[in-house]
């Protein structure tokens, strides 16, 4: 969630922590549940936003590069917000998977997942 959270730049911008602001970095915990301190703040739409990208995060860190399972990236629409929990999950594999999942980062990019282009206008000539 750390990490998700400084992806956004939530400790800069939503954090009451001096120190979280200072540093853009997850600082203080809720003991109990392990969250950052910061999305306490965030207002009911902010934090469905929060969710709908830590959401894919978890998901491709807890299976993604470790395990190697490719699920359907074909959707162009929700590409950019699994190329964050890409970005996410990366930041906190740990260093003996970092090479497997650098591999399914690899695997992952050479599948197409852009936007179909339509095809151009014909001109008459």
């Amino acid at each position: 969630m750390a990490r998700t959270a400084e992806m956004l730049a939530l400790p800069h911008l939503a954090c009451r922590r001096r120190e979280c602001r200072r540093k853009n970095r997850c600082s203080w915990y809720f003991s109990q549940s392990g969250e950052p301190c910061c999305l306490r703040n965030l207002t009911a739409g902010q934090r469905r936003l929060f969710d709908e990208l830590y959401e894919p995060a978890i998901k491709i860190c807890s299976y993604g590069g470790i395990c190697g399972m490719m699920y359907n990236w074909g959707d162009f629409l929700l590409r950019p917000l699994q190329d964050a929990g890409v970005e996410i999950a990366r930041a906190i594999v740990p260093p003996r998977y970092k090479r497997d999942f650098d591999a399914f980062r690899r695997k992952r990019e050479r599948i197409d997942g852009a936007a179909p282009v339509p095809p151009a206008p014909h001109r008459k000539k």
